[in-house]
């Protein structure tokens, strides 16, 4: 819609201010002037551009001759040479001088090798490199055969394949035979570098004009390889090469690309002159065409700033509506809702601007407007403040909230309240559950000192025991020893001598328990550790009270397994059945024990208590870790349980009992030399 009346404005404006045709017949012939004048600067760079390339193939038809004559010069030395040595007219060192001063006064020629028809080198010069550096840039090895058996065939010289070397140039290498007597014994290889060649050969007036490259046909660089690759301005010309190597090409690229502009005055004094006519034009055209803008810019302003006031606040709406946060505006004198986001409404259904914002507030226990009235929230300077934040429980919806609280300006001027409403319930929920998590931690920690606690006891209290067991071991005897006894008090001194060894065997058994140390599994009796445990928590008093019935299998070897890790776990076992029957009267809280033989190499072990069971919904959860039935568990036990059988390579399951209660049931492997 807005962009209409931007569209009726243009065309009135375009139709106040028709153009001219008298324009039109300058810009004509200010084309065609600008035209005859490229024409002619055109044809100017042409005729450079020929004689460029003129000049460049004189220049690379030059060079290739100057590469030539020198091959051919190097040829007819290493040849003479070659015969010279076939027919022995001089010794081996007289070899080396002359093929060093040959290779240090060409200036490429790196080194000249004397190699037998075995392909062994005899001999090289110069002497200043070493034969190992000197082997390393040689022709591949496939080219050394070659350059053996072709002159052996032929008695001609020949040349290798282009190689690249340990530096990464490329070298050549030419092989002239050794004739002893009509008889083939070998070459005298020249290595020469392609880099120090092109040096060589070219004037200098030339390496500094173009770059010169030696490619193969395929377009592969050996010299001055990035030259290829260069842009398409540049003059370059291509040749093939006589020597070394018919496969090889000479390809000159000129220094600097070729201009359009031979002649930089002339062409300078033409620029200036068809600038200065655009330029008059251009002024003209400007000072119309400002006329016109302005008439459209007067009456484009109004229409673009409603349009760009609407934009924002459509920006603005959209932007509070993607927050997963509550937001609303009231007044701050009235407390009549001016704003509210999609959020809120969805939080808050029935809400709607312009009622009272206590139709949000009413819900929480203390209001934000309530806990931070209006002189909280401006300064004495009546301007906004500091911002304001709490948690807030709403009670209409339990649901917890993070309020944010400070007074803004609104589009109208007058000072209002802005507020957020973030749900932190979840995290509320979440630092309730640690601080219980850590209270049971704290329960934990208690348990293990009373353990420790318990260990020392028991190591304080046995050497008492030890000492009434002695004195009323030297009683007895004493007694006996008098002929005569009184058999009540022999009988209650031999009671009392039983219960303190039986305290003993009490206190042995917890210090066991409470020791800490790593798990030793071995052969043990499931059935006497079954009647020591039982022996362990029976009791009689009211609180605690629990019995234990016994319904052993005598048949059953020996399980192997951690006496104290089994310990905890029928331990663990007995005392929920003891907390499972704490509503029944003492004497029915009866928990059985029972053991079994499972199949030939398993026994069962099951407590049966006679409590209300578990249900249907906790079961599934019932050995997951920090999940409790009880009000004060850890939630630890059963899982830690578990883990214990599942070390032992067993099983822990439970089952409901008949009529009532629940059975809890773990499997052990028996000892294999038991079985």
């Amino acid at each position: 819609m807005p962009d209409r009346p931007n569209d009726a404005v243009a065309d009135k404006s375009s139709a106040r201010s028709p153009p001219s045709r008298d324009w039109y017949v300058h810009e004509w012939l200010l084309l065609l002037f600008a035209a005859g004048m490229l024409l002619f600067i055109y044809f100017v760079a042409r005729h450079e551009a020929d004689l460029e390339k003129s000049e460049i193939i004189r220049d690379a038809a030059l060079i290739e001759q100057s590469i030539t004559r020198k091959l051919e010069a190097d040829q007819m030395f290493f040849d003479r040479l070659a015969l010279d040595m076939g027919d022995q007219r001089f010794s081996s060192e007289e070899f080396d001088r002359l093929a060093g001063k040959r290779a240090i006064d060409s200036g490429y020629i790196t080194d000249v090798l004397r190699v037998k028809s075995t392909l062994e080198v005899t001999r090289h010069a110069p002497a200043i490199n070493s034969l190992e550096t000197v082997m390393r840039n040689r022709a591949p090895f496939s080219d050394q055969i070659r350059m053996s058996s072709f002159p052996e065939k032929t008695s001609r010289s020949t040349y290798s394949q282009p190689f690249r070397g340990s530096n990464g140039r490329y070298f050549i290498e030419y092989a002239a035979p050794i004739l002893d007597q009509a008889r083939f014994d070998g070459t005298i290889n020249a290595i020469i570098s392609f880099d120090a060649l092109l040096e060589k050969s070219a004037p200098d007036w030339t390496l500094r004009k173009y770059r010169i490259v030696i490619s193969d046909t395929d377009g592969n660089g050996i010299t001055n390889a990035e030259a290829i690759n260069l842009e398409s301005g540049m003059h370059q010309h291509t040749l093939p090469m006589s020597l070394p190597w018919r496969d090889l090409q000479l390809t000159l690229v000129g220094a600097k690309p070729s201009s359009l502009l031979p002649n930089l005055t002339l062409s300078t004094a033409v620029l200036a002159l068809t600038a200065l006519m655009v330029w008059t034009l251009m002024s003209l055209r400007k000072q119309q065409r400002m006329r016109r803008e302005a008439e459209l810019d007067r009456d484009r302003v109004y229409l673009q700033s409603i349009s760009s006031l609407k934009e924002t606040n459509d920006r603005f709406g959209t932007v509070l509506d993607s927050l997963d946060v509550s937001v609303y505006v009231s007044d701050l004198q009235s407390h009549e809702l001016l704003f509210c986001n999609v959020q809120l409404r969805e939080s808050f259904p029935g809400v709607v601007v312009g009622q009272s914002a206590s139709s949000i507030e009413s819900g929480f226990v203390i209001s934000p407007s309530e806990q931070y009235p209006a002189a909280m929230l401006i300064t004495a300077d009546n301007q906004p403040g500091d911002v304001f934040k709490n948690e807030l429980e709403h009670r209409a919806t339990q649901r917890f909230f993070l309020t944010r609280t400070r007074a803004v300006r609104w589009v109208d001027g007058r000072l209002a309240r802005l507020t957020t409403l973030g749900d932190v319930t979840d995290r509320v929920s979440a630092d309730r559950v640690r601080q219980t998590q850590q209270d049971r931690l704290t329960r934990t920690s208690r348990l293990m000192s009373v353990g420790e606690i318990a260990s020392t006891l028991a190591h304080e209290i046995n050497q008492p025991l030890a000492a009434i067991a002695n004195y009323v071991n030297g009683c007895i005897r004493k007694l006996r020893g008098n002929g005569n006894p009184d058999p009540t008090i022999v009988a209650a001194m031999e009671k009392a001598d039983a219960q303190v060894a039986r305290a003993g065997a009490i206190i042995s058994r917890v210090r066991e328990f409470v020791r800490t140390r790593e798990p030793e599994r071995r052969a043990i009796s499931i059935n006497d550790l079954a009647k020591d445990m039982a022996q362990l928590v029976e009791s009689d008093e009211e609180s605690r009270a629990l019995h234990c019935v016994l319904s052993l299998d005598d048949t059953l070897p020996k399980v192997f397994a951690d006496r104290i890790m089994i310990e905890q776990v029928l331990l663990n076992f007995l005392r929920n059945a003891r907390e499972a029957m704490s509503h029944l009267p003492a004497a029915d809280r009866i928990a059985e024990i029972r053991t079994r033989r499972v199949d030939a190499g398993m026994a069962a072990v099951e407590v049966l208590d006679r409590g209300t069971g578990i249900p249907a919904d906790v079961a599934g959860q019932l050995f997951s870790p920090f999940f409790s039935t009880k009000a004060d568990g850890m939630g630890m036990g059963l899982n830690i349980c578990r883990s214990l059988i599942e070390y032992h390579e067993g099983r822990l399951t439970f089952e409901d009992n008949t009529p009532t209660g629940t059975i809890f049931r773990f499997t052990l492997p028996f000892d294999e030399g038991q079985v």
